[in-house]
């Protein structure tokens, strides 16, 4: 079956175009036309713009956003935990992401979302899952990790994510703002030659890594070892970030959660410790993606969905929170699009509006250049074609609490 989208906008990845209509066949996008062309069988969407689904390169699906998600994670089954990852990578779905990259679950459920929703046993994005993030004994976050203590140790820890399903790995190269009062985000956790050989049984085995990295020193460790995307780099500088350029890195910035922990923490009773170590990564965040911003390094956007204040399926935030920092609203847009579908290795298939693709899209009421916010209210959302939200009407959703 053949459907034609017709829209005032489309934005195919790269740039906005007017006056397009993108031909749909099957899973497939067969065709963009430009505004004169058969006028059988066409939808038509007026004043929306037609994008790439979204991409969030950074959540957490075993986790809910409250205070102390690992609490209520370690309070339930894993069956009953699985169950919530799955509705909520549903609500990643309607909320018009069609791929997301889960850098971190207990006991590594979110391999097995992934194949509950590759077999069609739920609904939701193509989920590019690591399972458990590598850290050292006692290592940022550990209770979503796999602790290993020198080369062999993690190496091992490599091995066994990949025998498990992971099609990527998360590696713990620093601190991190949400660990008990005495670990600073800044602090090396992972050392240079742990991240080499991690890095090197991750790629030999054709995953990408991505490594956790506030510090200067964390960072050029992992680029050391050869990750592929460093998250939060809330103390990037510019030698650094021309090198992430040069060698097409990409940076996860993570910019909207730290602002919610810093605006919301308070009222929710969120630990003073871990207020503070959000206040002081707030203005140093804003400078760090400026000069990422200056020196062209390849971005993608991640909400870290699921720590605490940050529900699931808000990417359309993180890209509002990059053009409110100055960040120019298409490249924004590509960092929530063809950016983060490269990344996660779908660069392909997904983020794109073009002939060949598959037919993952989105229609938003309005220009998202002009206010991101209406990427939160998708009019159209297709997923290999198959409509999941179409023209306000949604289709009947399973009901949850997540």
């Amino acid at each position: 079956m053949t459907v034609i989208y017709r829209a005032a906008r489309v934005f195919d990845g790269q740039a906005m175009t007017a006056n397009r209509r993108v031909v749909v066949e099957g899973e497939r996008i067969v065709d963009v036309l430009g505004d004169d062309g058969p006028e059988r069988d066409v939808v038509e969407l007026g004043e929306a713009t037609i994008l790439p689904g979204l991409v969030d390169a950074h959540v957490h699906l075993v986790w809910d956003g409250s205070v102390a998600p690992e609490s209520v994670v370690a309070s339930e089954s894993a069956v009953r935990t699985s169950f919530r990852a799955a509705a909520r990578a549903e609500a990643h779905l309607r909320a018009g992401v069609v791929a997301v990259r889960d850098l971190g679950s207990t006991e590594a459920l979110a391999i097995e979302v992934a194949g509950a929703i590759d077999a069609g046993l739920a609904r939701g994005p193509r989920v590019v899952a690591a399972g458990r993030a590598v850290t050292m004994t006692g290592g940022h976050v550990h209770c979503i990790g796999r602790e290993a203590d020198g080369a062999d140790a993690v190496r091992h820890a490599v091995r066994a994510e990949i025998k498990f399903g992971a099609e990527c790995i998360k590696l713990m190269a620093s601190g991190g703002i949400l660990g008990p009062p005495g670990e600073l985000p800044g602090a090396v956790q992972l050392t240079a030659g742990e991240l080499a050989v991690a890095v090197d049984e991750a790629h030999r085995a054709g995953r990408g890594v991505a490594a956790h990295a506030h510090s200067v020193e964390s960072i050029v460790n992992a680029l050391d070892a050869g990750a592929d995307s460093i998250e939060h780099g809330s103390r990037l500088d510019a030698p650094t970030a021309a090198r992430m350029a040069d060698a097409g890195v990409y940076l996860v910035p993570t910019l909207a959660p730290l602002r919610s922990i810093c605006a919301n923490g308070r009222a929710l009773g969120m630990p003073p410790d871990v207020l503070a170590k959000a206040t002081d990564l707030l203005d140093l965040t804003a400078e760090s993606f400026h000069t990422a911003l200056a020196h062209q390094v390849p971005l993608a956007a991640g909400t870290d969905a699921g720590v605490p204040t940050q529900r699931h399926g808000l990417v359309w935030q993180e890209l509002a929170t990059m053009v409110q920092l100055g960040c120019p609203p298409e490249v924004a847009l590509r960092a929530g699009t063809a950016g983060g579908a490269r990344l996660l290795g779908l660069g392909d298939t997904a983020g794109r509006v073009l002939a060949g693709a598959r037919a993952d899209l989105i229609a938003v009421p309005g220009d998202p250049r002009d206010d991101p916010s209406v990427l939160a209210r998708p009019c159209l959302v297709l997923l290999d074609g198959n409509p999941i939200v179409a023209h306000h009407r949604e289709e009947p959703a399973w009901t949850s609490r997540c």
